[in-house]
């Protein structure tokens, strides 16, 4: 049997014709790149997921407080970092209208705080809680208005004025009722409202006694004549 005739293999100082090389096949050059352009898609699909989930987490509470932070009053705001004895602002009452940015109508502000002791040791607070804000007195014609039972004085900082009321609180006294019968000697009953004693001769002081109500008015001040 005849054996086949051996080739030398082309090597560096070969100078025949070297073997052609095998071509690849399109369709799988195409395949792999067309995997290739996939799997650079999902990584970036990835990290712009992961991006968003951090942003969510890290940026929901920032953009809470900011809403609630633009959506609060200023002004409320201030009052409410006053620096207050517990006793002058044991409860309070809010009212407000008009726009912050004075669209139409500017915003008035008002707050009615209720306070344990008389008007005169009430307003000496108030007074020094306006002053260390940074308030000062703002004297012109109509404010303070004339006729004010109580203490009434008006501030200024910047573009606002700020009327401070304070009065003392109604003092209610409710008499107690006579029992109406007939004396020991026979005589007629003494009238009902001579022989009703006071709350004062019983030793029962009446609601609000003693205490007293703070109101702060709140304006822009090219507002104040207007409101006023």
């Amino acid at each position: 049997m005849r054996r086949p005739p051996v080739h030398p293999r082309p090597g560096p100082g070969w100078d025949g014709p070297r073997p052609a090389p095998v071509a690849r096949s399109r369709p799988v050059r195409l395949a792999r790149a067309e995997l290739r352009r996939q799997l650079r898609y999902v990584a970036r699909l990835r990290v712009a997921t992961l991006a968003l989930i951090v942003i969510a987490v890290v940026g929901a509470p920032v953009g809470f407080f900011a809403i609630r932070e633009a959506a609060r009053d200023p002004i409320f705001a201030e009052l409410d970092g006053w620096n207050l004895p517990d006793w002058a602002a044991t409860d309070h009452q809010d009212e407000a209208y008009g726009s912050r940015w004075c669209i139409r109508e500017c915003r008035f502000r008002e707050r009615t705080w209720e306070s344990s002791k008389d008007a005169a040791t009430t307003n000496a607070a108030y007074v020094a809680a306006l002053k260390q804000a940074g308030w000062v007195i703002w004297q012109v014609p109509g404010c303070p208005p004339e006729g004010v039972d109580g203490h009434d004085s008006c501030w200024q900082r910047d573009e606002y004025v700020l009327d401070l009321w304070v009065r003392d609180a109604p003092c209610e006294i409710t008499p107690v009722r006579p029992t109406v019968g007939p004396t020991p000697d026979g005589s007629p009953p003494a009238d009902p409202v001579e022989a009703a004693p006071s709350a004062e001769a019983n030793g029962i002081p009446g609601p609000g006694c003693g205490t007293s109500l703070a109101t702060v008015k709140v304006f822009n001040r090219i507002a104040y004549q207007q409101v006023a």
